[in-house]
């Protein structure tokens, strides 16, 4: 819907909610539900593409209790021996984000919303979700890819965390987020993919999707 004309939805929110899985002797007993604030969770006429951003600080109820403290201790930075992808990993406490979006469609003016549930297995720290606005050449207008709309990129600069762990891969299988590699990334993680999982065929892209 997002490429035809009046597919704009008006007055948009965005809300996100965590979800942690409390107990005591190894053992959850219930669900706890938390309101993680967004940098911008409002758009006046939201049409294209839009990135909910929480900022992972000493407020933030997605990280563990002595994090947060450690940060309010560092004046409200991450300490510098944190910033690799398996220390940022253990910092997190939450089990699952749940995104709705609710606003107003400019077409037919009722109260259209969106949903969707993201588990801890598809965080991937170190990427950043691909670019999905492109310029159509025929009618020269900017449209939106919905087909990469979970694909997802190695940020600038590297420092991604390593997609080739087995652990992870599991931990990912039924995940709905896609990585978008480099020929020359991807072509490295395939023969060393392959040179561990011999009984896939060569035309099998399953090491590349999580």
């Amino acid at each position: 819907m997002c490429n035809r004309e009046g597919s704009e939805i008006v007055d948009a929110i965005m809300k996100v909610i965590g979800i942690k899985f409390k107990g005591s002797g190894g053992r959850i007993t219930r669900s706890e539900y938390v309101r993680v604030n967004l940098v911008d969770f409002e758009h006046p006429f939201f049409s294209r593409v839009w990135h909910g951003v929480h900022i992972l600080d000493a407020t933030s109820p997605l990280l563990k209790v002595d994090a947060k403290q450690q940060i309010k201790k560092n004046r409200g930075s991450w300490p510098a021996d944190w910033f690799d992808p398996e220390t940022i990993k253990g910092k997190l406490e939450f089990e699952d984000l749940i995104v709705t979006i609710a606003g107003i469609s400019n077409i037919s003016a009722v109260t259209v919303h969106a949903y969707k549930r993201y588990k801890i297995g598809d965080v991937l720290i170190g990427f950043n979700f691909a670019p999905l606005v492109f310029r159509n050449e025929d009618t020269e207008k900017l449209e939106v890819d919905m087909s990469l709309c979970h694909d997802v990129r190695e940020q600038q600069g590297g420092g991604g965390e390593d997609l080739m762990d087995e652990r992870k891969r599991l931990r990912r299988a039924n995940s709905t987020i896609n990585i978008k590699l480099d020929s020359s990334t991807e072509k490295s993680m395939m023969k060393s993919f392959f040179s561990q999982h011999s009984h896939l065929s060569s035309n099998n892209d399953e090491s590349l999707t999580v």
